[in-house]
C-alpha cells in the first residue's frame, strides 16, 4: 500500500505542475466561455447603422407599401432615435440592382402586384448574412398584408388581432416533495450538457495521460527501474489513482466554477445534490476507461498506434454527446433507458438523464453497482495484461497471447 501511494502522490505532483494540466484547468474554461459571450458583446459594440433598402412595386399596392413603411419607422429605430430603414421607391428592378452592385443601398424588395393572391415577395442584397434585417423587413411586411386581406373581406383587423392573442404558457418543475418551481427550458438542455461535457473532458483527459505515461516509461526503459521497487500490479494501481486525482482535482474546479457561473448568471442553476451522484459517475467511468489505456500502454510498440487505438475508443464514448439532443429532450424513451445499461456508455448516459430529473434512485444503484462490477472485471484483466505485457520490447502481442494471458 505505501508503495502504491508513493507512485499515486509521484505521479499527481509530476503532472499538476506541467503547462498543459495548468492550461486546461485554468485557461481553456474561461477561453471557452469567452468563446461563448465574445460574439455576443461585439454585437452589442458594433455601431448601429441605417440600412437603405430599395422598394419595387405597381401602383396598384402604393397604399399597402406606405403602411408597410410607417410600420417599420414606427417598430424600428436607433439608439439615438433615427429610424433603422429608410425605404425608398426604385421606378425599376435594373436600377435597383445597380445601386446594390455599386454599394449605394443594402438591398432592394420586389414587390408584385399581386401579392394579396401570392404573398410572393423577393429580397436582393450582396449578402444575406444580416438575417435579422431582412426578418424584421419580412415580419412586417406579413404583417400589413394580413391586415388588407382582412380589410378586402370586410373583417376588423384590431379585433381579429385582440381574439387571436396567444396565451402565456409558464412552466413549473415539481420537486420530489411536490413544491412547484418556475421552470427553465434552458437549464433542462443546458445542465446535463455541460455535467456531461465536463465528464468527458476530465476522464479522457486523464485517461490519455495515463496512455502517454505507460507508453514513455516503457519506451525510456524507466519502467525497469520501477518493477525493481515495486510490482506490476502497485505500478498500474498507483498510476490510475494518481491520475485520477488529477483528473478529480480538475473536475472539481470545473464544477465550482461551472456553480459560480450558473448562480451569477442567473440562466440555470447546479443542484449541489447532483454533485455527489456525478462524482460516484466520475470515478466509475474513469476507472473503467483508464483500465482501457493502461493496457493500450502496453500492447502497442509506438505511441501513434496506441492513440490511434485510444481514439476508436474515444468514440463510443463520443455516441452519448453526438446523441446528446435526442437523449435530453427523450430521457424516458427505451432507446435513452437502454443504452444507460452499456457500461461503456453508462456514465455519460446516467448524467444525462440525471440532469433532466427523470431518473429513480433504485435506476442510480443498479447502474452504479453494474459499473462497479465492471470496472472490478476490466481492472483484473487489464492487470493480467499489464504485469505480463509490460517487458515486452519490439514485439507485439498477439491476440492469442492476449487471451492465455488474462486466462492464467
Amino acid at each position: 500500500m505505501k508503495q502504491i501511494w508513493t507512485i499515486l502522490k509521484w505521479e499527481y505532483m509530476n503532472r499538476v505542475k506541467t503547462k498543459l494540466f495548468l492550461i486546461t484547468t485554468f485557461v481553456l474554461p474561461f477561453f471557452m466561455g469567452a468563446m461563448m459571450y465574445l460574439p455576443a458583446m461585439l454585437m452589442d459594440l458594433e455601431p448601429e447603422e441605417i440600412s437603405q433598402i430599395a422598394l419595387v412595386y405597381p401602383d396598384n399596392v402604393d397604399h399597402l407599401v406606405q403602411r408597410f413603411k410607417e410600420q417599420i419607422n414606427d417598430s424600428y429605430r436607433l439608439q439615438d432615435g433615427n429610424p433603422q430603414f429608410i425605404l425608398s421607391r426604385f421606378q425599376s428592378e435594373e436600377i435597383a440592382l445597380d445601386s446594390i452592385i455599386s454599394k449605394s443601398i443594402d438591398g432592394m424588395i420586389l414587390i408584385p402586384g399581386s401579392i394579396l393572391d401570392t404573398g410572393q415577395v423577393n429580397y436582393y442584397s450582396l449578402s444575406l448574412s444580416n438575417i435579422k434585417l431582412y426578418a424584421n423587413l419580412r415580419r412586417t411586411l406579413n404583417h400589413v398584408v394580413i391586415e388588407q386581406r382582412m380589410i378586402n373581406q370586410n373583417i376588423n383587423a384590431s379585433l381579429v388581432g385582440e381574439l387571436s392573442r396567444r396565451i402565456e404558457f409558464e412552466t413549473f418543475e415539481i420537486d420530489q416533495e411536490g413544491e412547484a418551481s418556475e421552470g427553465d427550458e434552458l437549464s433542462s438542455f443546458l445542465i446535463p450538457y455541460i455535467f456531461l461535457m465536463i465528464l468527458f473532458m476530465t476522464v479522457f483527459m486523464s485517461g490519455q495521460l495515463l496512455l502517454r505515461s505507460v507508453m514513455e516509461e516503457r519506451t525510456s526503459r524507466t519502467i525497469e527501474i520501477l518493477l525493481s521497487s515495486v510490482s506490476p500490479d502497485e505500478l498500474m494501481r498507483g498510476k490510475i489513482l494518481g491520475l485520477g486525482a488529477l483528473g478529480m482535482t480538475q473536475m472539481v474546479f470545473y464544477l465550482i466554477l461551472g456553480l459560480s457561473a450558473t448562480r451569477y448568471n442567473d440562466l440555470a442553476t447546479i443542484e449541489f445534490s447532483q454533485i455527489p451522484v456525478f462524482l460516484i459517475y466520475f470515478i466509475t467511468g474513469y476507472l473503467f476507461y483508464a483500465a482501457i489505456f493502461a493496457t493500450l500502454g502496453t500492447l502497442f510498440t509506438s505511441e501513434q498506434e496506441a492513440q490511434q487505438s485510444s481514439g476508436l475508443i474515444s468514440i463510443v464514448a463520443v455516441l452519448p454527446i453526438a446523441f446528446a439532443s435526442y437523449f435530453i429532450t427523450n430521457p424516458g424513451s427505451a432507446f435513452t433507458i437502454g443504452t444507460s445499461y452499456i457500461p461503456p456508455l453508462t456514465p455519460f448516459m446516467m448524467i444525462i438523464r440525471i440532469g433532466t430529473g427523470t431518473v429513480e434512485i433504485s435506476e442510480i444503484f443498479y447502474t452504479t453497482i453494474l459499473m462497479i462490477v465492471s470496472c472490478w472485471a476490466l481492472l483484473k484483466i487489464a492487470g493480467k495484461i499489464f504485469r505480463t505485457s509490460i517487458l515486452m520490447y519490439g514485439k507485439k502481442a498477439t491476440f492469442q497471447e492476449i487471451i492465455h494471458w488474462i486466462r492464467t
